[in-house]
């Protein structure tokens, strides 16, 4: 009778540990805003000299504190200055040339992610954890046979191909694991949160999750309640939509920590790429499609309760090609090992255990649509490379400045970009520079030469592991 009991406390402390074990593997959560500004947010306005007589005005109070019970990135980069590539680096760890992924994707397009990457839901699923995407996802074409988000190892999908049409204001595109959901009632980011906290609520509590909450906002069409547009006096619906987002975050964070969730959940914070919007990149020089700072520099946060230290600042940089290899660190699990993965573990920058990383690969950016078509950038040092040069200016002007017609991906652009190379390069040093406004390219030549022969090896590299999507 002795050793009945005896069997059976060892069996209940041993099927305790297990489950200990499975809880102790960390949900991740990434939340992603899609063509938001460095400026558009409070806690990052605030840490630079107001630039403008007509700045943001949008208060982000739930993003702000996710900075204040967690880590604020000065120097993160997107994975693109546009949408498409820019979400296939962060899901695959690799530059979105080396994936293919080029350019934004339109409809019936046979550029996609493919099947053979891996992402980090796929990834993630060695370790038994659960897995769920919510909101836009733009990695595929609607109308075709490629992988939506439940093929690329997501067990649950609530997403929009790309924008929510009409607007974020009852959306009608969205689609529930590939099914059409039809016609909803209410604004993207929070139809977007009810359906990820719904899915929490069912999960299998012993097994860890990891989410992706992709927002819309504030892409165009933006909209937003009433409530919210009336507070500003200029770009109110762009603004509202900002704020909507964040009441959206404030709700998914409020059940997280409801649900006692909280303290073994990490959350990242960013967004897709930089704004379109005059003011919502300052300091910064550019926006949206464009390789400069203000087109691919962008907010990041990470928060991770007794792990990642409270209201602190990083300005090593870092990229969407680093959150694969850094979660599959924090989460124990093995990072593929027959590719090349562009990024870096950082989690010893998350957990403040170092102030700096010594990068193996400088992080790279290819686009041939606009100049510069190249961007690298080495510790302090960033080189553009032109094909076309043209003067600093306040306001970029996409269309006029396209570097090929039309702009959905065609044969002609692959033919196009296989044979494009720089030909003008701009050297700063964004240290003391993050405007790029001192051009040092005459001042350091070597340097300039050092980086250029990186630049034009990885591009060249790249581009002939994307492949070419008309053979």
């Amino acid at each position: 009778m002795k050793n009945i009991k005896s069997i059976s406390v060892l069996l209940a402390i041993f099927l305790s540990l297990g489950v200990s074990y499975a809880q102790d593997k960390p949900n991740v959560v990434i939340i992603l805003a899609d063509d938001l500004g460095y400026n558009d947010i409070s806690c990052y306005r605030n840490l630079h000299p107001r630039h403008s007589d007509v700045p943001p005005t949008t208060h982000t109070p739930n993003i702000d504190k996710l900075a204040e019970q967690g880590m604020l990135f000065t120097d993160f980069y997107s994975g693109a200055a546009v949408c498409s590539p820019s979400r296939a680096a962060l899901l695959t760890g690799r530059n979105s040339t080396r994936v293919g992924i080029y350019n934004w994707i339109p409809g019936e397009s046979p550029m996609h992610l493919r099947s053979s990457e891996v992402t980090i839901a796929e990834m993630l699923k060695q370790a038994n954890y659960q897995t769920g995407h919510f909101g836009k996802w733009h990695l595929t074409s609607e109308g075709t046979d490629q992988p939506i988000p439940n093929g690329q190892g997501f067990d649950y999908s609530f997403f929009a191909y790309n924008n929510a049409k009409p607007s974020h204001h009852n959306p009608v595109n969205y689609q529930r694991n590939g099914e059409p959901v039809g016609s909803l009632k209410g604004y993207a980011c929070q139809l977007v949160v009810d359906e990820a906290v719904n899915w929490l609520e069912k999960r299998d509590a012993n097994k860890p999750f990891y989410i992706n909450v992709w927002f819309n906002e504030p892409h165009l069409k933006v909209a937003a309640p009433q409530e919210l547009t009336q507070k500003h006096q200029y770009n109110k619906e762009y603004y509202g939509a900002i704020e909507n987002l964040d009441l959206a975050i404030g709700r998914l964070m409020g059940f997280l920590k409801k649900n006692d969730l909280e303290k073994n959940t990490i959350v990242m914070f960013s967004s897709d790429n930089g704004s379109r919007v005059d003011h919502s990149n300052d300091p910064l020089r550019g926006e949206k499609c464009f390789n400069y700072e203000g087109g691919v520099r962008v907010p990041f946060i990470a928060k991770w309760n007794n792990r990642i230290p409270e209201n602190k600042q990083c300005v090593a940089p870092g990229s969407f090609t680093d959150i694969l290899p850094t979660i599959a660190h924090i989460a124990n699990v093995k990072k593929p090992s027959d590719r090349k993965i562009d990024g870096e573990d950082i989690s010893s920058l998350l957990l403040g255990k170092a102030k700096k990383l010594k990068r193996e690969t400088p992080i790279f950016f290819y686009r041939y649509f606009h100049d510069p078509v190249c961007m690298l950038r080495d510790g302090d040092w960033c080189l553009l490379g032109y094909k076309n040069w043209y003067p600093k200016a306040e306001t970029l002007n996409e269309g006029k400045l396209a570097n090929i017609r039309p702009w959905q991906f065609k044969e002609n652009h692959m033919l196009y970009l296989s044979e494009q190379q720089p030909e003008r390069f701009e050297l700063y040093n964004l240290r003391n520079d993050k405007e790029q406004d001192v051009d040092l390219a005459n001042k350091y030549p070597k340097m300039v030469k050092k980086m250029k022969k990186q630049m034009l090896k990885l591009k060249k590299e790249m581009v002939a592991e994307g492949g070419n999507w008309f053979k």
